[in-house]
């Protein structure tokens, strides 16, 4: 059995018209933010396959991120891959931290739906935090083209924008939260956001 603290990763799907290329891609300051955590990020690759290394390893998983970038396209190879991480989360328990795209797919998984939103790219802007279990900053950033319209019934608004926007959820059955801005794209990182990674991931 391999011993680490593994976070698992999920990665954008950007095609590159010029040359004929789709790449897996995924921001180096990620990997960086999970590190920052005391955990070992691993990149999960977006490829057809009935079982993931993953599924056939025995591996000491501390969570899955679903991250950021791309909006969500059902006939991707990403949406494939992240249907079956937030399936095998549930099936072995694991926590799961959905960044912006990531939050929008969680909730789009348990019948979600999305509607678009503008003045919400390269924006930062002020959060309500409406629960007392987590201490967030006041200010996060925005790079997301489309917002929550319905969220499913399993999930808590933790925090929303100050024109009324979810910006942040969890889960009641499963050990999952969603944030709609990136902790990986503060020029520091922020501390709040890290000691809270670290509680749902412990």
């Amino acid at each position: 059995m391999i011993k680490r603290s593994l976070i698992l990763i999920s990665m954008r799907d950007d095609y590159f018209s010029k040359i004929n290329e789709k790449r897996d891609c995924i921001d180096q300051r990620l990997n960086q933010w999970v590190v920052k955590l005391g955990l070992t990020p691993m990149l999960v690759p977006n490829l057809k396959t009935k079982n993931f290394f993953f599924e056939k390893n025995n591996l000491d998983i501390a969570g899955i991120i679903i991250s950021g970038g791309n909006d969500i396209n059902k006939k991707s190879i990403r949406y494939q891959v992240e249907k079956k991480l937030l399936k095998y989360s549930i099936k072995k328990k694991i926590p799961v931290l959905g960044i912006c795209h990531g939050m929008q797919m969680m909730s789009h998984f348990e019948g979600g739906t999305l509607v678009k939103i503008k003045n919400h790219v390269r924006k930062i802007h002020k959060i309500i935090n409406n629960s007392n279990l987590y201490d967030f900053p006041k200010k996060v950033n925005s790079y997301h083209n489309y917002r929550i319209k319905k969220l499913p019934k399993n999930f808590n608004i933790i925090c929303t924008c100050d024109k009324g926007s979810i910006e942040a959820i969890s889960h009641n059955r499963y050990k999952w939260m969603g944030w709609m801005w990136h902790p990986e794209r503060e020029k520091k990182f922020d501390k709040k956001l890290i000691n809270i990674a670290k509680k749902l991931f412990n």
